[in-house]
């Protein structure tokens, strides 16, 4: 087994597509394939499902990809380590975000890495918030943000921002004046985040406790979706100031406080399992950093911090 064996085979999992991973391998498909094939040979089992929806991990193709993550990630942190000159930090961090985490925090963040740690490659991955546990568990990234995690064993949380959740309607709408309540929400057609996304579970919650029902207009498991429904007039959404603040401040949408005062919590999550470089732990600093930033300098309205 060699490691570009392993490496080859991380990014087809990854990839879930044989034809992509041998682009962003820069390696024809023949040889990519073959080398799959005798990685399966000398291990003696079957790694690798196709169908037509792509090609996925079998359970034993998933044993290994999580050992291949911290392999590769531990030599790359070796490699780092024996080329460290004068005590510069260097390496790549992934962060996962979700969308509405990332348009409000990606950018500052990049902006003070490479200002302070130039040395340092930061790559955002923006994915639906039930996904970013997943994504730090199985080693794709590093660290994530994620909005009231399940918490599975393996894992540490440490909360780190209270957000507190808005209505966001069009400008058309005329709704009485003060925060919302959930009679004057359940008045608009909403369109939400798709289950099992917490903060539509916290959305339903409200609505059962008050025996109330609401009138769905649709679902979306990304508010690159969810605003522009918004903007459009087709409906209104619940969401934090973080995710339409760029709407919100360019008058696109409004914003209204929600009387029964919803919110989520945020943590920063990291595995107990796998590796964490000093270039990772750099970075989760300075994302604290930028969290407090925002929240002081009430860029990030509805923000409180939990450090």
């Amino acid at each position: 087994m060699k490691l570009r064996q392993l490496n080859y085979f991380v990014k087809i999992v990854e990839a879930q597509n044989m034809t992509r991973a041998a682009e962003g391998l820069h390696i024809a498909q023949p040889a990519l394939s073959q080398q799959v094939t005798l990685l399966e040979q000398e291990l003696g089992v079957k790694l690798l499902n196709r169908s037509s929806r792509g090609i996925f991990a079998t359970d034993e193709g998933e044993l290994l990809y999580r050992h291949a993550k911290t392999i590769l990630r531990q030599v790359d942190n070796t490699r780092t380590l024996l080329s460290k000159k004068d005590g510069v930090v260097t390496g790549n961090v992934s962060v996962g975000m979700a969308s509405s985490t990332a348009k409000i925090l990606a950018l500052r963040l990049m902006k003070m890495v490479r200002e302070r740690y130039p040395s340092i490659v930061v790559e955002i991955v923006d994915v639906p918030s039930a996904d970013l546990t997943s994504l730090v568990m199985h080693g794709r990234v590093d660290f994530s943000l994620v909005p009231d995690p399940q918490k599975p064993k393996g894992m540490t949380f440490v909360p780190v921002l209270l957000e507190e959740l808005y209505l966001m309607t069009h400008p058309a709408v005329r709704l009485p004046s003060g925060p919302a309540s959930l009679e004057d929400m359940a008045s608009l057609p909403l369109i939400l985040p798709s289950l099992p996304n917490t903060l539509r579970s916290r959305v339903e919650h409200a609505f059962l406790q008050a025996h109330l029902t609401y009138n769905l207009f649709g679902e979306a498991s990304t508010s690159a979706i969810l605003l522009p429904a918004v903007k459009a007039g087709l409906a209104a959404t619940i969401l934090p100031y973080s995710a339409g603040h760029e709407e919100i401040q360019r008058k696109e949408v409004v914003m209204h406080s929600i009387k029964i005062g919803l919110s989520r919590e945020m943590c920063l999550c990291t595995s107990d399992t796998l590796p964490v470089s000093a270039a990772t732990t750099t970075v989760i600093g300075l994302c604290r950093v930028a969290l407090r930033e925002l929240v002081e300098t009430k860029i990030w309205r509805g923000g409180r911090l939990l450090y």
